[in-house]
């Protein structure tokens, strides 16, 4: 006679297959995949332990449990994710939204209210999923959010979720910024580039260097080519009171911070959840904003 597999079996054997496969989180992994097979939140699975699992569940979370247990990021599999909030649909076109990224968006929305600025012009390198863009449009309906990518799937995707979030003030653009740039200035810029050198890339975890794009990892060079290419870019997209926030990876912050200072920024930084200098901020410094006669 087949066994029956109720919540709590899976649950216990879920938790012991993905240690065996260095899954992090093995028991919650296994309660969100099984929440997400049932429709239910996760919560409600500590109430039905004894209820057991159809034909047609256990081969959905069959194939599910097969994916995670290859490494494949737990979003792709579940296809969305939540970012500030809302809820966002991820897939491999484009890097997973991280909580380091929630604290740039956060930034940006204190002081554009510190400002008492009701409206700005926002430009978004790099968007991906759309989450900063269509995040900040949703909190600045008077603004005007310009969001570029490379990448046609990436650009497909976060349009898919600006009509998922309801915003209408996001405009999407295909533009390779290293060799392009918009015929406009902008009050603030923002950018999570690509930041990983070549040399790192093997040392990333299998769901992040196995799954995810590697054109959104990494720069094939030292992991600084695209904050080079802001410090020339930026002086002259920048309107004259306005401000950039990009983010950054592990050690970088030196080679940043001299790189937008031989631009004429004043640059500070925040750090992330873990306390690693994540985030840079720069404007233009007061011996740059001099104007000569």
């Amino acid at each position: 006679m087949e066994k029956v597999w109720t919540i709590i079996d899976l649950i216990t054997w879920g938790k012991a297959y993905f240690e065996e496969k260095g899954v992090d989180s093995p028991r919650l992994t296994m309660e969100i995949l099984i929440a997400h097979v049932l429709q239910k939140a996760r919560i409600q699975l500590y109430t039905q332990f004894d209820r057991p699992l159809s034909d047609t569940e256990l081969t959905t979370l069959r194939a599910m449990i097969k994916r995670r247990a290859a490494r494949e990021p737990l979003q792709y599999i579940l296809g969305e994710t939540e970012f500030y909030g809302l809820p966002f649909a991820v897939s491999p076109a484009a890097l997973i939204p991280r909580p380091e990224t929630e604290l740039l968006t956060e930034y940006v929305l204190k002081r554009v209210k510190q400002e008492s600025v009701s409206e700005v012009s926002i430009l978004d390198i790099g968007t991906g999923t759309g989450c900063i863009a269509i995040s900040l449009a949703k909190h600045l309906p008077e603004s005007s959010i310009y969001a570029l990518d490379v990448s046609d799937s990436a650009l497909e995707l976060a349009k898919s979720n600006a009509e998922r979030n309801g915003v209408q003030n996001v405009q999407f653009g295909k533009i390779n910024i290293l060799e392009t740039i918009p015929k406009r200035r902008f009050s603030i810029i923002l950018s999570n580039p690509p930041y990983i050198s070549t040399k790192d890339m093997s040392e990333l975890e299998p769901e992040v260097g196995d799954h995810e794009p590697r054109i959104a990892l990494t720069d094939n060079d030292d992991g600084m080519r695209f904050y080079r290419r802001f410090a020339e870019i930026f002086p002259g997209m920048l309107e004259e009171d306005g401000w950039f926030a990009v983010e950054m990876g592990f050690g970088q912050s030196e080679k940043i911070k001299a790189l937008f200072a031989a631009a004429g920024f004043e640059t500070s930084f925040i750090n992330d959840f873990a306390g690693i200098l994540r985030i840079c901020i720069g404007s233009r410094s007061i011996k740059a904003n001099v104007k000569t006669l």
